[in-house]
């Protein structure tokens, strides 16, 4: 059974494909290799800010970003994982 979490990750994908008009092969790829947990902490810890992001966040749906979703399940993820998720959600527009 598909949880709220993994429907949640599956979500922001298919918003942000909706948003570039083709598929996330990457991004699917990623969490193929290493799973969703692995997969977002990689993304939201990098310093390289992601497209997905950007895209999300000109589009006015960071609260379905994969920053929102670390942050709306912290349980899973490590203590610096979380914090770069918020610190991103809190500071949007100052990220280019």
């Amino acid at each position: 059974m598909i949880d709220n979490f993994d429907k949640d990750v599956e979500n922001a994908i298919k918003l942000y494909e909706e948003a570039i008009g083709q598929f996330a092969s990457r991004t699917w790829q990623m969490i193929e290799n290493l799973g969703k947990i692995e997969a977002l902490s990689r993304l939201v810890v990098s310093p390289e800010l992601q497209k997905g992001f950007k895209v999300l966040r000109d589009k006015n749906l960071l609260d379905k970003s994969f920053e929102a979703i670390v942050v709306k399940y912290k349980d899973k993820f490590k203590a610096n994982v979380v914090q770069a998720a918020q610190w991103r959600l809190e500071n949007p527009n100052n990220l280019l």
